[in-house]
């Protein structure tokens, strides 16, 4: 568990609250609308939960790695300029990169910036969290309920795009913001909760934008491309997907890809993911009660079938004899009531005969991640988080049913 100081978070807290209102002040300008209000509050209020869960139940984890290394590169900045330029910037020049290696051997306070090991998205997310790290004075929670309030304004805008490009009914910003995974997840200190918004941006963007001098597009895409080059992967693909769905080539050229993407690249790689992961030797850690058993072999066949088996435990696990721990019953009962939202929605839209191309191709994209993401991530929490990026495209691809038959879109050009 790490030490927090009591005056730097008193300090946070008082930034965040200026920040809050200046937040506030800028939605009333714009009239925005009222449940927004709620929504930021309610990321705060999770982004601190989430704070707390690894700051003080797991006394562990990435958000953690994240504040003391920004705390780290803040300390340089402070005392060392030219130190903290050469860890901020060391790929541009062979001399910042020397520098850097030479303070991460020496200073065993970089926890997260870990050159060996970590994901190179990793630590470009440290060093873009600095700012994050200075607004909020130092304060761990502080910093925590900054990422929510900008994790939901980027919601918000994703929100609005698909809005203007689809067409949401207003039930669908309840559980776009509202829903428990969501809040968790996707409102502390992590990654996701800035790549997974951006990651609906974008595809909304690409799938709706009329030039691409647009630059909250372009700035979308860029970020997400330093954060989650997978996430940036599935936008574009669902973005063109969407875009071109009227034509019958589209369909086969999906199915296609994702087979071949699947059978070759996907299958394999979540084979070798989710055994790294369970290893006894490279984590004798593993919590056994976190983790759910998929078996399949990383053939070209196996790897379908495989993903057909995940589906299952990405749509309605863990089932009641899976769960061994109170976490994963929160997770459960809201798997459930999603599966259940999902076969009610699916059963409208067949009573109506109201699939048309655009919503098929956001379901099958929403299908197709769910299978890969389950097949590669053995723990219910790490499903739970990764899972998210499925299904949205559910939630976006089922539209139709929640309008009164009358009221159904018609798939007309963007």
């Amino acid at each position: 568990m790490i030490v927090l100081s009591p005056a730097k978070e008193v300090i946070g807290f008082a930034l965040l609250g200026g920040w809050l209102g200046y937040v506030g002040y800028k939605l009333e300008w714009h009239r925005k609308p009222t449940w927004l209000y709620l929504a930021l509050i309610a990321k705060v209020l999770s982004a601190w939960a989430f704070g707390w869960l690894y700051q003080a139940y797991y006394c562990h984890g990435d958000t953690l790695k994240v504040y003391l290394t920004a705390e780290r590169l803040a300390h340089y900045l402070w005392n060392a300029p030219d130190i903290a330029v050469a860890l901020l910037l060391r790929e541009l020049s062979s001399q910042w990169e020397a520098i850097g290696w030479k303070v991460f051997w020496q200073d065993a306070q970089l926890f997260g910036y870990d050159y060996e090991w970590s994901e190179p998205s990793n630590y470009i997310f440290y060093r873009l969290s600095l700012p994050l790290y200075i607004a909020a004075g130092g304060g761990y929670y502080g910093m925590q309920g900054l990422a929510g309030i900008i994790g939901g304004l980027l919601s918000y805008a994703a929100y609005r795009r698909w809005e203007h490009t689809l067409g949401l009914h207003p039930v669908t910003a309840w559980i776009w913001f509202f829903l428990p995974s969501t809040l968790l997840w996707t409102s502390g200190l992590l990654r996701d909760t800035f790549a997974f918004p951006l990651t609906l941006y974008a595809a909304g963007w690409i799938a709706s934008a009329r030039s691409v001098k647009e630059i909250q597009g372009i700035l979308a895409i860029l970020i997400l491309a330093l954060l989650r080059i997978e996430g940036l992967a599935l936008a574009a693909t669902a973005g063109i997907a969407f875009r071109t769905a009227r034509f019958k080539v589209t369909f086969i050229a999906a199915i296609i890809g994702f087979v071949l993407a699947l059978g070759k690249v996907l299958g394999p790689w979540s084979y070798l993911y989710r055994s790294e992961a369970l290893s006894p030797q490279l984590h004798p850690e593993v919590p056994e009660a976190s983790v759910f058993y998929l078996s399949f072999e990383p053939t070209f066949g196996g790897s379908c079938v495989g993903w057909a088996k995940a589906l299952f435990p990405a749509l309605i696990g863990p089932l009641p004899w899976e769960i061994r721990k109170p976490f994963v019953l929160l997770y459960a009962i809201e798997s459930w009531g999603i599966a259940v939202l999902i076969g009610f929605a699916i059963r409208k839209l067949w009573q109506r005969k109201a699939f048309s191309a655009r919503n098929l191709i956001l379901i099958g994209i929403g299908l197709a991640v769910l299978g890969v993401v389950a097949m590669a991530m053995p723990y219910w929490g790490t499903l739970a988080r990764q899972r998210l990026y499925g299904l949205y495209w559910l939630l976006l691809g089922l539209q139709p049913a929640f309008y009164p038959p009358a009221q159904q879109r018609q798939d007309t050009p963007s």
